[in-house]
Order: structure tokens, then C-alpha cells, then sequence
């Protein structure tokens, strides 16, 4: 059988990848005129004629040279990707040595072994259709929508079968030891060879673009902890997580660059007005030509608002608002209102039936546009530049309503943010627009 590269995930997969596979056959049919040749055996062929033939057949050669560019390109971007993986997983055993010096669970032997098994118990519940078993091996908030996903398969009375055939390879390639276990992450990623297609009414549906049943899969699996093990908490697919390879290795606590931001919020707090003295009071901003000098002349008299502390509060968030994708929404939830998570989340639908997916987000800028020292507590807008892959997906099938899984986008976010937060993080954010 055919193996089809750089699929969409099995496990955890929606209904949106299967159409019915196939191909199509012809009779052995001709085509026959006066004055040209006949090109091609069998079943099929070219009539090339003395005129408009000769245009046919620059057309299919055309064709075909594009097809055969597009094959190249994506051998050659494979090619790539698995000298950088090569790379990174040298990179991060190196960092995993040190880190399991502090915890064992990042001994590679460790984590490549739990996953080797993961990935094959993972498969075979999802075959099983076995929704408690599922939730053993997976985080709870990815499980909600595997369920979505599983009951959209029944609905349609498919049932989704995958059997592992080869693998998997699992690469190291990213691990963020922090101080509180719950924190720790790890993520491999995983190549394998599957069984993967759909049973309805005693036939088989395969995924679109394919009539093989046999399928190749690349894809990066996110851990955390849960009970002392290791447990999957997001997938991300062979392009769409390119950006663990370049994502910051934490081997211990004290490199992780969240005890600096840490830093930067303590300096700010020693250097607040108390609490009786209103932000209004502190310096007359009407005087600066825009809402970024005015917010540099209050940092003046209130360091919560020097342009470090914004930053360590919009990165804090969109870190926050990565994980809370398929991960725990408390990391969100704890410097954002509710209505601001929904709107990240779900970006404005109220049905929830879709939701907005941001992977490897990057701050490029933060901009003052707008500061409202009283009432209080006092508000700012910013401006968010941020580089990543962001798209909507629908929460049963899983297909791409808009955006994109493969490219990575630079896009900017408008957050409202309010001087209410807790201590560790003063600014929450209370508004969200486009």
C-alpha cells in the first residue's frame, strides 16, 4: 500500500479528514482524429493533432513538471525538517542530562520509553473507542475535545480505526523544568507508520486525497505531569509545531526566564505609591504627545507602568493563552477576566462550537495605545504585535474554518488591561479585540 506523508492525527483526529479516498479508472476507451498521433497504452493516452493537441499535450507537460517541482520541494522541506530535528534532539538529551540531575523524570531513557508506550496505548483506546481509557493517558482539557470528536465519529455512525504498523521514532526536542512539578513540560516528536481510516456500513472511507489505508504520521506531543507520569496535553501537527525547535530549553529552575519576569514585577512593586494615592494624582499625562510617553511619564512615579512590566504582562498572557488551547486554563485564567479568556479562546463564538487556536506565539511588539489613569483602577490599552500560526478550527470535525495550521503569521491583538491584578501580576486583562 501507498503511504501518504505529513498526515492529520490519528488519535485525536476529527472527521474532517476523511472523504472517501479515492482514485477513479477508466475503460479503454480512445480518442481518435484525422492527421495526429495517439500517445499513451492501454486503458488511457494523449491524442496529440496537428493543432490543438499540440497545446494539450504543453499543457499536461506543464502539469506535470509542476507536480514534479511541488514533490521536490516537499522532499527537500522534509528534508530540512529532519536534519533540524536531528539537531535539536542531540541539543536537548544534552539539557535533559542536567535536568534529570534534578529530576528523573527528564532522563531521556525515561521519557522516550513512556512515550514508546503511550503512543501505542493512546492508539489502540482510540481505535477502541474507549473514552476512560483516553482520559487516563490524556490531560483533561484535551480530552474534551477528543470526546467532541469521537461522538461527532458516531453521530455520522463512523468508527475510526487506526492500528499502529511501524514506530514510533520519538525525538526530544523541548523540555521546561520549573520549580513546581505541575509546571514541568517535555515534548518529543513522534514519526510512525498507521493503519488509519473510517468504517461505515461495511465499507472503508479513506482520508481525502488517498485511496491507501496506510499512513504516514509526524506529529509533536506536548507532556505535563499528572501523579508523578508523564500525560499528553496537545498535539500539534509535523509543520504547525516547528516552533518547539526553537523554544527556550529550561534544564533547571533558576534558567527559567519567568524568575527574571518575576524580578522585573517585584522591582515594580517596591516602587509603588501607596495605596491611598490615585493614579491620577501621580503626574499630569495630559501634557505627553501620546499614550506611550504618557505611560513612560507615569512609570516616572509608578513603576507598574515602565514598558519591562507591560511586556512581562502580555508575554505571561500569551504564554498563558498558548497552553490554555489544549492545556489548563488556570495559567489564563489567573491574568485575564473570563470574558477575555472566552474571547481568546473561542474568539467571540458564543456557541463554542469553534475555537481559535494560537501555536507558538511571539511577542515582536507591545505599543501603548490608549491610558486612562481614573476611575480607578487604572486601564491601558495595548497593541500586541505577535508572530505564530493562529487559525479557527471546528471543536467536532476538526476542520480549518480559517487560517492555517502550516504558515506562520505576524498579527496584532488589542488588550485592555486593568491595574487590578494580584500581586504577582498587576495587570489583568479585561478586554481583547482584532
Amino acid at each position: 500500500m501507498d503511504v501518504i506523508p505529513l498526515i492529520t492525527a490519528a488519535a485525536g483526529g476529527g472527521s474532517s479528514g476523511f472523504g472517501g479516498g479515492g482514485g477513479f479508472s477508466g475503460g479503454g476507451g480512445g480518442f481518435s482524429g484525422g492527421g495526429g498521433r495517439y500517445y499513451g497504452g492501454g486503458g488511457g493516452g494523449i491524442y496529440v493533432g496537428s493543432g490543438a493537441g499540440w497545446v494539450v499535450l504543453a499543457i499536461v507537460v506543464i502539469v506535470i513538471a509542476f507536480l514534479l517541482l511541488g514533490v521536490i520541494s516537499t522532499w527537500l522541506m522534509m528534508r530540512r525538517m529532519r536534519q533540524r530535528l536531528e539537531e535539536r534532539d542531540t541539543q536537548v538529551r544534552r539539557a535533559a542530562a542536567e535536568a534529570a540531575e534534578d529530576d528523573a523524570a527528564f532522563a531521556v531513557e525515561r521519557v522516550t520509553g513512556d512515550v514508546g508506550v503511550m503512543f501505542h496505548a493512546i492508539q489502540g483506546a482510540w481505535d477502541a473507542r474507549d473514552e476512560d481509557a483516553l482520559a487516563q493517558l490524556v490531560g483533561p482539557d484535551l480530552m474534551v475535545e477528543w470526546r467532541r470528536r469521537l461522538r461527532d465519529f458516531a453521530r455520522r455512525g463512523w468508527h475510526n480505526r487506526v492500528r499502529v504498523v511501524t514506530g514510533p521514532v520519538v525525538r526530544y526536542v523541548g523540555l521546561t523544568n520549573r520549580e513546581d512539578d505541575a509546571e514541568d513540560r517535555v515534548v518529543v516528536h513522534i514519526d510512525a507508520t498507521l493503519e488509519d481510516y473510517v468504517e461505515a456500513d461495511g465499507r472503508r472511507i479513506m482520508r481525502d486525497g488517498t485511496a491507501a489505508s496506510t499512513v504516514d504520521l509526524r506529529e509533536f506531543w506536548t507532556l505535563a505531569k499528572r501523579e508523578g507520569r508523564w500525560t499528553l496535553v496537545s498535539i500539534e501537527q509535523d509543520t504547525e509545531g516547528a516552533h518547539n525547535l526553537s523554544a527556550p530549553l529550561v534544564a533547571s529552575p533558576w534558567a527559567d526566564e519567568r524568575v527574571r519576569d518575576a524580578a522585573v514585577i517585584e522591582g515594580a512593586l517596591a516602587d509603588t505609591p501607596g495605596p491611598d494615592v490615585a493614579t491620577a494624582d501621580l503626574v499630569s499625562v495630559s501634557l505627553a504627545e501620546d499614550a506611550h510617553a504618557q505611560a513612560l511619564d507615569l512609570s516616572l512615579a509608578d513603576a507598574r507602568f515602565a514598558p519591562d512590566v507591560l511586556t512581562v504582562a502580555a508575554r505571561r498572557a500569551a504564554q498563558a493563552w498558548a497552553e490554555a488551547v489544549d492545556g489548563d486554563d488556570a495559567p489564563l485564567a489567573a491574568v485575564a477576566t473570563p470574558a477575555a479568556v472566552a474571547t481568546l479562546l473561542y474568539g467571540g463564538d458564543e456557541t463554542r462550537r469553534t475555537r481559535l487556536v494560537v501555536r507558538g506565539p511571539q511577542l515582536e511588539q507591545v505599543t501603548v495605545e490608549l491610558l486612562l489613569p481614573s476611575p480607578e483602577p487604572a486601564r491601558m490599552r495595548i497593541a500586541v504585535r505577535v508572530r505564530g500560526r493562529r487559525y479557527v478550527e471546528d471543536r467536532d470535525t476538526a476542520a480549518i474554518i480559517s487560517g492555517s495550521k502550516d504558515t506562520e503569521t505576524t498579527f496584532t491583538e488589542h488588550w485592555m488591561l486593568a491595574l487590578d491584578g494580584p500581586a504577582a501580576m498587576p495587570w489583568r486583562l479585561t478586554g481583547v479585540s482584532a
